[in-house]
């Protein structure tokens, strides 16, 4: 069986656009918000070629943050839905049922900052804000031994969303997806911490991404 292709967040921005596209009509977009006097704001009155070259590599790193998965972002949110963790620990041992997800929204957002220097030299830096929605239909799940096995049809709507806190909106795009296609469901996934397992295992981040859950 081959491997599922992982749903990016650059896919909802982007769809199929090569990468040179994307980055060019993000660094665009950053241009129309006069991100470069930010990102060279102890540089005043240099080259527009050095403007130019400068949004040019904070486009390519914002791209760079555009690898969230989607169904990633839907299996955290997941794991803190209570129907689908009673549902896990109670099949934990053994067993399976069927749960039924009402229409619920789960937000991540991101809160990188970012630096800019040239030869060495710090001239500027800005916070970019990036934030994943995914707005999910009803949809029955299938819960087995403690995971998820299965996903009945739904839609899910992905909106994903990069700004700044001191330029305002840069991009903002929307999809709809079926949901069952964002998730790699091969092997079940574990909706709660499995017995026995190591918190060598566990990947630590320096900045976690803030997440919001509504739904019931």
């Amino acid at each position: 069986m081959t491997s599922p292709a992982l749903i990016r967040a650059r896919t909802v921005l982007f769809q199929n656009a090569p990468h040179d596209v994307g980055v060019g009509e993000l660094a665009e977009c950053l241009h129309e918000r006069g991100a470069e006097h930010l990102a060279l704001r102890r540089a005043p009155g240099v080259a527009a070629l050095l403007e130019s070259a400068a949004l040019h590599e904070v486009a390519e790193t914002i791209d760079g943050l555009l690898e969230v998965d989607l169904g990633t972002v839907a299996i955290e949110g997941w794991r803190r839905y209570d129907r689908l963790r009673m549902a896990a620990m109670r099949t934990s041992a053994g067993g399976a049922e069927q749960v039924t997800l009402f229409e619920h929204e789960i937000t991540q957002t991101y809160h990188p900052c970012l630096d800019v220097t040239i030869d060495g030299n710090p001239v500027g830096e800005f916070t970019i804000e990036l934030c994943v929605a995914l707005l999910l239909q009803p949809l029955a799940a299938t819960v087995r031994n403690g995971m998820l096995a299965a996903l009945g049809p739904g839609d899910c709507t992905v909106t994903v969303s990069i700004g700044a806190p001191e330029l305002g909106p840069i991009m903002k795009r929307q999809r709809t997806l079926h949901t069952a296609t964002m998730i790699d469901l091969r092997w079940p996934i574990p909706l709660v911490e499995q017995p026995g397992a190591s918190s060598v295992d566990r990947v630590h981040r320096v900045r976690p991404p803030q997440s919001r859950w509504t739904g019931g």
